[in-house]
């Protein structure tokens, strides 16, 4: 019987009604969770841990390194990892574990759920089986068990706040569709790991993020940013004529600040150089972000910064793919 280490974080899936009966809160009926899910004594022997049990809105960048540490710390005595998560920062979490734990060997599976455990209509309970079994499969992915699919972590954003099905990997596909059988994609687990060393003892998120609307107004990066990240229309186009976009590049262009543009389309990408205003972006330094989620691209622009690295290296590090994260030409990522 193949042994699992299940964290347990908090989110959803943990909470118990508080005070006012209309609000969740962080539980303690995990302490039990064997006796709530008796099935997951049959598939692996499970230990469970709660390294932090708090809502995921509060996650802060060491409780993933914390995490991370974890997880590598105990790779030896364990064949797989769950971990229960809430879903408001679940897709930036899994970016950060999928590149801290490239290299791991072992399936990393984080789950979580829309409704709690404690209710009686949930998706807690199928969406914790099917994570502990994926687990069980020794598969070397860090990846997302939610609803009817199992998606790589570098790969996923939040779908929905409601809907069963929460997440999507809109530029990837999945991992794994969940039924009546797992089916697997036939190139899970083989990516290329390109993942740079010295990367995972800090994770600095100074990063000043915007997300163009029409009219908006420019300003500098505040004092204290390490780097700029874009959410731009379409393929990574911005209203160039603005003096002020203008002055804000130059200004971090002078500063050695990186600028980073992704797309605010969840499907496609950025390619700087499909329209004019794009080409513009780049000729002022800008850096493409290609089909990274914005939660991929933090992850990615805060383990470089927290490394100590500038705009060489974070320029380099969007031009590889470090855990098989979606390419540019919409290929699975090739081992």
């Amino acid at each position: 019987m193949r042994t699992i280490l299940l964290l347990h974080t908090g989110g959803t899936l943990g909470m118990m009604p508080s005070g006012d009966p209309a609000a969740l809160a962080p539980g303690r009926f995990l302490d039990h969770l064997l006796e709530q899910v008796p099935e997951l004594g049959q598939m692996a022997r499970l230990s469970v841990e709660v390294p932090f049990n708090q809502d995921s809105s509060c996650l802060e960048p060491e409780h993933i390194l914390m995490l991370a540490s974890r997880v590598r710390a105990s790779a030896q005595e364990f064949d797989g990892f769950v971990i229960i998560h809430g879903t408001d920062t679940m897709a930036f979490t899994a970016s950060c574990l999928g590149f801290l734990l490239a290299d791991l060997g072992k399936p990393v599976v984080l789950t979580g759920s829309q409704r709690p455990l404690a209710f009686v209509r949930s998706d807690a309970r199928s969406n914790l089986v099917n994570a502990v079994d994926l687990a069980c499969r020794g598969i070397p992915e860090v990846g997302i068990c939610f609803g009817t699919h199992w998606i790589r972590g570098v790969a996923a954003d939040k779908l929905s706040v409601h809907q069963f099905e929460a997440f999507q990997s809109p530029n990837l596909p999945p991992l794994a569709e969940i039924g009546a059988e797992i089916r697997l994609h036939p190139e899970v687990g083989q990516f290329v790991r390109q993942v740079p060393a010295g990367l995972g003892d800090r994770l600095d998120l100074a990063i000043h993020t915007l997300t163009p609307h029409p009219g908006m107004a420019w300003y500098p990066a505040p004092q204290g940013a390490r780097a700029v990240l874009i959410q731009a229309f379409g393929a990574g186009n911005l209203p160039m004529g603005r003096a002020d976009l203008r002055a804000m590049l130059e200004d971090a262009r002078r500063r050695r600040l990186p600028v980073v543009v992704i797309s605010q389309c969840p499907y496609g990408g950025v390619d700087l150089s499909a329209y004019e205003m794009g080409r513009r972006i780049e000729e002022m330094g800008a850096i493409s972000g290609g089909l990274s989620t914005r939660w991929a691209a933090l992850a990615k622009l805060g383990l470089v910064l927290g490394a100590g690295g500038g705009i060489d290296e974070v320029r380099e590090a969007f031009r590889v793919q470090w855990a098989g994260e979606p390419s540019p030409d919409g290929a699975w990522p090739q081992a």
